[in-house]
């Protein structure tokens, strides 16, 4: 190893001592194995860094240089093409300077989704009898993704990155944020920080979709200011959130929300864990000055696929909502191969009985819940790959990439989920649903980057409506769902 590649890795570990306020002999832990993760994902460190910490590990056993696990914002992969003695290193997409204070990296994703829905009549996405037909067959670019995101004077983050999947471009993460010993402050349009199905990127999520309650009533993406933790075996994070910071109306004021997530890893090791946490927001919903009225609030849920456009969950908005409180508990465990998780989420919501849209004899509030538990086993061997220093779960590698010739096939993982939400509660009868979701799902990890997913779903709905003598739609049908999902 020459000088030039020792000094940006000299100055990773320091910053991470520094961040983690861990001695040298303290990042031998494995739950900091896990935080070293993480500053790869916000661009710290490289792959090929941690590569060569791991061959000056076993060569030296000097303390502060060890092993990491692959995954994250790391910006997978890096391969270096020059080793000249120049102020920039040029890698496999992106550039950084030698000392690695400054980096700059390009990432993008790609999902192409397919679905057939076996009884496609009368269901329960319209309320009335012998409406509601959707299609049978579908097929969707459920995202397609392309940023940028980099370091800069060793302690500034940013991305910017958009998704084409809709004929409209729409921002997903547009942020700066300030990296500090123990913790990251946030500025920009990002998630607010909610729940463990929420939190885990749509890369690494367990199946096609998140749970049914998850989808329907998390918050989203929004424009805010937050303060997360950067801790081995535990994380907080309570931010300030306004609207999506894109559309704007001058007679709407957009209204403000708070949100905030904590967990902790009582077990954390090498192949065991678990997990516990909970979240909470409160959002004071927009209104329009001119009128009066509270914008509709929407809180839906689709068919566990969106290649059909099936509303579960969802079908009609909820109106003169003033505001309205989400709370949620999570839990997760695993242990070698196999792991289970489960999430309960409910919504309570307000109504203003002066709004316009507010009709004598309805409700005053409302309010809606769901609960989802899953279990999964790696039949090749492989395990979740949690992060308890962000509360979620990370990049899934292969032991056997995909490789014909050498006889790998990637890792195979067999999962169950059995997911509801209850959406009975609704001001308006005909916008009253409930739905029992099953779901059995495989997924073939080729690679660390491409994925292939089959999901087997049953849904059992009911819908309101009045026509009906018990007022009461329902519905029943299997769907079967593909994803083929790369990532770069």
């Amino acid at each position: 190893m020459n000088f030039l590649k020792i000094m940006p890795l000299a100055r990773s570990i320091a910053l991470i001592a520094t961040v983690t306020g861990a001695s040298a002999s303290q990042m031998a832990m494995a739950s900091e194995d896990a935080l070293l993760e993480r500053l790869m994902e916000r661009g710290v460190l490289t792959q090929q860094d941690v590569d060569e910490l791991r061959t000056e590990a076993q060569a030296s056993r000097v303390a502060t240089q060890q092993p990491t696990r692959d995954d994250g914002l790391q910006y997978e992969p890096q391969e270096g093409l020059q080793q000249d003695d120049v102020n920039v290193q040029v890698r496999r997409f992106g550039v950084e300077t030698t000392d690695g204070s400054d980096r700059f990296r390009i990432r993008g994703r790609l999902m192409l989704d397919a679905a057939h829905l076996d009884n496609n009549l009368d269901t329960t996405d319209d309320h009335r009898v012998g409406e509601g037909n959707l299609a049978d067959t579908g097929t969707i670019i459920r995202r397609a993704r392309l940023g940028a995101l980099g370091l800069f004077h060793d302690n500034w983050e940013w991305q910017l990155e958009v998704d084409f999947r809709d004929e409209e471009v729409r921002f997903a993460n547009a942020y700066i944020a300030y990296l500090m010993e123990t913790g990251r402050l946030a500025f920009g349009h990002f998630k607010e920080p909610f729940s463990l199905e929420s939190s885990t990127s749509s890369r690494r999520i367990s199946f096609l979709e998140r749970a049914t309650p998850i989808d329907a009533y998390r918050p989203s993406r929004n424009l805010g200011v937050m303060y997360e933790t950067l801790q081995p075996d535990w994380y907080a994070a309570l931010g300030l959130f306004g609207g999506d910071g894109v559309g704007r109306n001058r007679e709407v004021s957009e209204g403000y929300a708070i949100s905030g997530r904590a967990s902790i890893a009582p077990i954390n090791e090498d192949n065991a864990f678990v997990h516990l946490g909970v979240s909470g927001n409160y959002r004071k919903n927009a209104r329009d000055e001119d009128d009066g009225e509270y914008q509709d609030v929407r809180m839906r849920s689709r068919l566990g696929t969106r290649a059909i456009d099936g509303r579960i969950i969802g079908r009609r908005d909820m109106e003169a909502v003033s505001d309205f409180t989400t709370t949620n508990l999570e839990f997760a465990a695993g242990h070698g191969p196999f792991s289970v998780q489960a999430e309960y989420i409910r919504q309570d919501l307000n109504r203003d009985a002066n709004d316009p849209n507010f009709s004598p004899g309805e409700v005053d509030s409302m309010t809606m819940d769901g609960w989802y538990a899953q279990a999964g086993v790696f039949l090749t061997g492989e395990s979740r790959n949690y992060r308890a220093f962000s509360g979620d779960f990370g990049r899934v590698t292969p032991h056997r990439p995909f490789n014909p010739s050498q006889g790998h096939w990637g890792a195979f993982e067999l999962l169950g989920r059995y997911a509801t939400a209850d959406h009975t509660d609704h001001h308006a009868p005909r916008g009253r649903q409930q739905v029992d979701h099953w779901t059995l799902g495989l997924n073939w990890y080729l690679q660390p980057e491409i994925i292939a997913k089959f999901n087997v779903m049953y849904i059992d709905a009911e819908a309101g409506d009045e026509s009906l003598d018990d007022g009461v739609k329902e519905w029943d049908s299997w769907v079967l769902g593909a994803r083929l999902q790369y990532e770069f």
